[in-house]
């Protein structure tokens, strides 16, 4: 039996079962803190559906940052946690003072616009966008 994983590699479920994490990667495992914090959340999410009929907006309450990845013109790109789900995610922030002038405005909603519309195993995919 073979088993397809989301970047188009195969691999057995014997090989799924019996692989380990690398000594380095023991910081990204989910600890306690976080699942306090997930309980917290889910809570948070019943009461606010229960008074308003609606989900909460996002906020960055719902993310844990790890650490950066990267640097680019307008922002920063960290590695997360999704607390309620317990995926990792890239969390690109935008310093909004970079947006002052239209172009930069416009360059922005253009690269959230393709994401959107593109699905491909080599480009990530866009779950959210909000604004804090």
């Amino acid at each position: 039996m073979r088993v397809s994983r989301a970047s188009s590699a195969k691999r057995t479920a014997d090989e799924i079962i019996s692989y380990r994490l690398p000594e380095s990667a023991e910081k990204y495992k989910v600890k306690e803190e976080i699942l306090v914090e997930r309980q917290r959340l889910i809570n948070y999410n019943k009461l606010y559906f229960k008074k308003y009929n609606a989900l909460p907006p996002t906020t960055l309450d719902f993310y844990k940052f790890v650490n950066l990845i990267g640097k680019g013109a307008f922002g920063k790109v960290t590695l997360g946690i999704h607390k309620l789900t317990g995926r990792y995610v890239a969390i690109k922030t935008i310093d909004k003072s970079f947006l002052q002038d239209s172009y930069s405005r416009q360059k922005v909603m253009q690269e959230v616009y393709i994401l959107r519309k593109i699905k491909h195993s080599n480009i990530i995919r866009l779950f959210e966008v909000f604004e804090s």
